[in-house]
């Protein structure tokens, strides 16, 4: 069989429509591409995103939910507090003006695009976490989101045994790292922290670049070809589905997820994620 039909048998065989982790653990982390700021072209990435977190803030043992999109200070900080209290909103942004005032801008677009968990938390009360950093992509960045969910759990005196769902960009929330420094993940896991790792993936496109595509392990990252390129959510019978990517799979085979990659690591996505969530449009 090719690769694609192994993974799409291996799909079949262990998928289901919601989520079910059998993993121990404290925080599942969800792992997304974010949404673009100054445009809503790809809204259907926070459509899967948000069907996923209320799904899982659905289980009552989930104590607190923390957000990169939430900045630790500033705007966004104060429009989700405001929110929270009376369900107060910022004017929709102006199309004309939104990069004017980026964080200004950031507040009235990011407390919207997660209007429908905040919402979900106003009648289901949990604790918010705001860790978002104006830090750009780099070492420190994970450092300073890690620290800030550290803080934040620190100042509500929670503890690493009690469970609770974190929403962070799919690098971020990667076990294994795709450059030298470590991932949010990994500096939870070093301070005591339990995590499972989902992936939610769909079929939006940027650039040519698919949101859900695969390669197989060894693929030369820096001149992937289109025939190496496998779209898993063409792969999946339905939308949404979701299976762990490292359960044995026919005639005790290992999982064909050990066998490809996001395409911007060496690292397999089983390695990485622990499950997968894919959606369509």
């Amino acid at each position: 069989m090719a690769l694609a039909d192994d993974l799409k048998d291996y799909i079949a065989r262990n998928s289901q429509k919601k989520l079910a982790i059998s993993e121990k653990h404290g925080v599942a982390i969800v792992g997304e591409t974010h949404a673009f700021l100054l445009t809503d072209s790809a809204a259907v990435r926070t459509a899967a995103t948000v069907r996923l977190l209320l799904e899982l803030l659905g289980d009552v043992t989930y104590r607190y939910f923390g957000n990169e999109s939430y900045m630790n200070k500033g705007p966004v900080r104060r429009g989700v507090r405001q929110y929270l209290r009376d369900k107060t909103l910022s004017p929709a942004p102006d199309p004309k003006q939104m990069a004017a005032d980026i964080e200004e801008t950031a507040a009235r677009v990011l407390v919207r695009r997660f209007q429908p968990v905040l919402d979900f938390l106003r009648n289901n009360p949990r604790y918010v976490l705001s860790i978002g950093t104006a830090i750009g992509f780099s070492a420190a960045r994970d450092a300073r989101l890690a620290q800030h969910f550290f803080e934040e759990i620190d100042d509500r005196g929670l503890h690493n045994w009690i469970p609770g769902v974190l929403l962070l960009g799919g690098f971020h929330a990667a076990a294994v790292s795709d450059s030298d420094w470590p991932t949010v993940r990994v500096l939870l896991e070093k301070r005591g922290f339990t995590c499972v790792s989902i992936r939610v993936l769909t079929d939006f496109v940027k650039d040519g670049v698919p949101d859900d595509r695969v390669v197989p392990v060894g693929t030369a990252l820096d001149a992937i070809k289109p025939s190496d390129i496998i779209r898993l959510t063409s792969l999946a019978s339905g939308t949404p589905v979701s299976f762990p990517t490292d359960r044995p799979w026919t005639n005790n085979q290992p999982s064909p997820f050990r066998k490809v990659t996001f395409g911007n690591s060496s690292a397999s996505v089983a390695e990485q994620f622990e499950y997968i969530v894919l959606q369509k449009a």
